[in-house]
């Protein structure tokens, strides 16, 4: 849950800042992964995946400029934010991915909980609470989808190979 995140020293302009960021890394890896399986099915669920890190990039960004009245986030470098990085690569197994984004997708929903009560606790003029809560909803379900699929792989030898007609009608 979220009382595990540890962000007491982080202000929530960098939490926001550092949330962007982490949802730019999550779109990169599964633009990544879109390209690299050859199941059209799990190649569309990560093309999926992607567009929905980048609509959440743009709900932070909105909470950035609405309540800090200073324009632009700045992305940083890296994030302050303690969340896990995902190591991905041609050279790393695909299930492997999968699993560090599911890890990561949890670690987001539980940094999203805590980023809502810190809102609720800033005293910012529009609190963000109940976006940071369906943020964090969202990154439940995504890691639903993940699992679905890690298991989908995990059953079937096949499951993520190619064949040229898979796709042709009778």
């Amino acid at each position: 849950m979220a009382e595990d995140m540890d962000v007491e020293n982080l202000s929530f302009e960098e939490m926001l800042k550092g949330a962007v960021k982490a949802e730019i890394n999550a779109r990169e890896v599964y633009e990544h992964m879109a390209g690299r399986v050859d199941n059209f099915v799990l190649s569309e669920r990560f093309e999926f995946l992607a567009g929905e890190e980048e609509k959440h990039e743009g709900f932070l960004r909105n909470i950035y400029e609405s309540i800090e009245s200073k324009g632009d986030l700045e992305t940083p470098e890296e994030t302050p934010v303690p969340l896990p990085y995902i190591r991905y690569g041609d050279d790393i197994d695909e299930s492997e991915i999968i699993e560090q984004a599911m890890d990561a997708e949890m670690a987001s929903r539980d940094f999203y909980q805590k980023m809502a009560e810190e809102a609720e606790d800033a005293g910012l003029q529009r609190n963000p609470k109940k976006l940071l809560n369906y943020l964090a909803g969202m990154e439940q379900n995504h890691y639903e989808i993940l699992k679905e699929e890690f298991n989908m792989m995990s059953e079937f030898e096949e499951f993520d190979q190619y064949y040229p007609a898979m796709h042709q009608g009778p």
